[in-house]
């Protein structure tokens, strides 16, 4: 396999990622439907461009898209657009499993999560690749949970899978971008199953509390209330549970200031903690139609976040007594993150005058913050097993 045919070498672009969570779409819109997030650093290859975003090839027999303002542009392509991959290390260290993939060019990659929050399987893809097998040194030291393959790709690269299955739930993963001396390596991180214990499951858990808004971003306004002082007093109620049964906490903010959202990601991600909450109140963009729509919500973006926003939203609604606004997937930048496990709560609806007034008592932030307190205990005791 020599790589992408020559012919059109001429017409394509090399562009690099500039920013990490740079998101890949389905179509030239910001609207359009995220297939994947990137890394800084990663090599794509363009022959089309609208006024906000390029074209990229990954061989899938469908058009990609990623917006300029998280590319840099490198000249013409070269004649191969592939990376030769040379070697894959399959291993483990003492809180991760691993894969090690040894490329000269970072390219783009996509983690299919396959139910990862009950099977603890995930499906890495690494597309614009050039593998030799002949050439190729893999290296098993992960007691047979990987396995890989290879197969054409539409653009005359190819593509490489790997497959990691678990007998328990994944709770957190990651792509690391790493440079070398003859090159460098992408490597899948993919934590181990966390040691819990079912009489006190919080503890030693290090948990990322998010107040959510705060400084010039009040949030949602209602009856005189800021939504973004709610927040920071749940969220102060929530930390004094968490650490009374024997959780970590990590605070992305913990007065009224501005802090930004990737900020608050990163602060998390950087103590390395497990999970990550960020506590928010609801609105609408009509607020007449606050008796339509009301009542506790949960948003999770990764599959693997899904049951303990499943389990945190049963225990609002029960210990609340408010309405069942439901479980959402959703593509908020602060639960972006595979790692730490992340999902943001909506505790009730600020604009709705009976739950404004329960949530601006300090008796029902209590309330709230034992009952998101004790979702996460669940959680942690249906995924530990």
């Amino acid at each position: 396999m020599n790589g992408a045919e020559a012919a059109n070498a001429n017409d394509y672009k090399l562009i690099k990622t500039t920013f990490d969570y740079a998101p890949i779409r389905e179509g030239a819109s910001r609207n359009a439907n995220r297939f994947t997030h990137l890394k800084s650093g990663i090599s794509l290859y363009s022959n089309k461009q609208t006024k906000d975003f390029y074209k990229v090839d990954l061989g899938l027999n469908k058009p990609y898209w990623i917006e300029k303002i998280y590319i840099k542009e490198k000249g013409a392509a070269p004649e191969y657009k592939t990376s030769k991959v040379s070697k894959i290390k399959f291993y483990e260290d003492r809180k991760n499993y691993l894969v090690k993939i040894n490329t000269k060019t970072k390219t783009p990659y996509m983690v299919y999560q396959n139910d990862a929050s009950k099977y603890g399987s995930l499906k890495f893809q690494l597309y614009n690749v050039d593998i030799d097998n002949r050439d190729l040194k893999v290296k098993f030291k992960d007691g047979g949970k990987f396995n890989y393959s290879v197969k054409n790709a539409a653009n005359n690269s190819e593509i490489l899978t790997v497959n990691f299955r678990n007998n328990k739930p994944i709770f957190g993963y990651d792509v690391e971008n790493k440079k070398g001396l003859f090159g460098g390596s992408l490597v899948l991180k993919i934590k181990k199953p966390l040691d819990i214990n079912n009489k006190k499951p919080l503890n030693n858990i290090k948990i990322a509390l998010d107040a959510g808004h705060g400084g010039k971003e009040s949030g949602a306004v209602s009856g005189g209330f800021y939504e973004k002082d709610i927040n920071l007093q749940i969220t102060n109620e929530l930390n004094a549970v968490l650490k009374d049964r024997g959780a970590k906490t990590i605070l992305t903010r913990k007065k009224d200031i501005d802090t930004g959202l990737y900020k608050r990601v990163d602060k998390a991600r950087n103590k390395n903690a497990d999970i990550f909450i960020s506590i928010h109140q609801n609105s609408l963009p009509n607020p007449k139609n606050w008796a339509k729509k009301h009542g506790s919500g949960v948003y999770y973006y990764n599959e693997n976040a899904k049951v303990l926003a499943q389990s945190v939203q049963k225990n609002l609604v029960r210990q609340t007594g408010f309405r069942d606004d439901g479980v959402f997937n959703a593509s908020f930048a602060v639960i972006r993150s595979s790692d730490p496990v992340s999902i943001l709560v909506e505790c009730g609806y600020i604009i709705h005058p009976y739950e404004r007034k329960k949530l601006t008592d300090p008796k029902f932030q209590k309330i709230v913050a034992k009952a998101i307190a004790d979702g996460v205990e669940e959680y942690l005791i249906k995924t530990g097993l």
